[in-house]
């Protein structure tokens, strides 16, 4: 089932060469002048990982992991399913003394092992947060382009204004996080859950959600109210493999009071619904993941796991409703039972 319907007679290598030329033009704009971390001005910026390395070579197959857009369906002739680990999951937005320094404690396999600390929860929190900024840049700048080339917004100044405005909430939200693991305060995060799984999971993956609802579908954050003065309340959500085990993490700050219900509902919850829901969480509501080629073809076969990779808070197509889709009307979102549960032994990567 592929998201994209390219049409019979379509030259695919130029869709492919105009899209890869216009991302290329938008990265190259979105990037800041200077590092968001140090704030010293660079000329260039390094090749950040928004996963860890350590966490994708144990999935790796012959050095190549896929992507989040093998699941969700995309045609492998316009889009790259699939790369080397070197450029999975990168992003330029701050320099390489930065990067090589401020997240030493959590990019460390005996330390992910062990219970986090706070300042590697901080630290995974600002990693997340640099990723958003940058994706934020990134399409801000993309939509200049593509109404510049092809007209395709009616007001392309509102969806601006939108980035614009999650720009200043994922910096507040950046510097928040950062001011306490550079004073490496204690006693802020609640950790959802934290396992060390005995067997390599065959997903890699790190996020902020800003959730939706609940497991019981209760209210968390009004993802729809654009009112500047509503803060959105994240959580984080880690799958790291490693060499011969892996480590799942669930967290946020315990300022983010909207948590409190769901952090009752997982620890009355077994730990196997636990893993299957922190599993649909992935597919539902981020984009960066990378996935062990020892799946692809569950992936491939599975049309529940492609629908949810392609939802927006229980939307299809990303949310983009039109005729072609009905405007979502009688769509129903799929379910965590629905879809392979990746962080099951049975899926380890041997």
């Amino acid at each position: 089932m592929s998201f994209l319907d390219i049409p019979e007679g379509t030259d695919v290598i130029e869709v492919r060469k105009q899209i890869n030329q216009m991302l290329s033009e938008a990265r190259k704009s979105a990037k800041p002048t200077k590092c968001i971390l140090c704030g010293n001005t660079q000329t260039s910026f390094c090749n950040s990982h928004s996963v860890p390395q350590l966490a994708l070579r144990p999935i790796a197959d012959n050095g190549m992991v896929l992507h989040a857009s093998a699941a969700m369906g995309f045609d492998e002739e316009i889009v790259d399913i699939e790369n080397g680990v070197n450029k999975s999951g990168t992003f330029n937005y701050i320099c390489r003394n930065c990067d090589g320094t401020f997240f030493q404690d959590y990019e460390n396999e005996a330390n992910l092992i062990k219970n986090p600390t706070d300042k590697m929860l901080a630290e995974i929190a600002v990693k997340d947060m640099l990723l958003l900024m940058s994706k934020g840049a990134t399409e801000k700048e993309l939509a200049k382009i593509q109404q510049k080339k092809f007209s395709c917004f009616d007001n392309v100044e509102d969806l601006i204004g939108l980035k614009e405005l999650d720009a200043d909430e994922f910096e507040e939200e950046m510097l928040f996080h950062k001011d306490i693991a550079d004073r490496n305060e204690t006693g802020g995060y609640q950790v959802l859950f934290w396992k060390v799984l005995p067997y390599v999971i065959p997903i890699a993956a790190q996020s902020a959600i800003a959730l939706p609802s609940d497991m019981e579908g209760k209210k968390v954050n009004d993802v729809y109210d654009y009112n500047p003065n509503i803060r959105m309340q994240y959580m984080h959500l880690c799958f790291f493999p490693l060499k011969n085990q892996s480590v799942v993490l669930a967290f946020y700050h315990k300022r983010d009071k909207f948590y409190r219900s769901l952090r009752h509902q997982i620890n009355s919850s077994s730990e196997d619904k636990v893993l299957k829901y922190l599993n649909y969480l992935l597919f539902a509501h981020t984009e960066n993941y990378f996935i062990s080629k020892s799946v692809k073809q569950e992936i491939e076969n599975s049309d529940a796991l492609q629908k949810l990779s392609q939802e927006t808070n229980g939307l299809p197509t990303m949310g983009y409703l039109n005729c072609d889709n009905d405007f979502g009307v009688g769509y129903t979102p799929v379910t965590m039972d629905e879809i392979p549960d990746f962080l099951d032994s049975k899926w380890a990567v041997v």
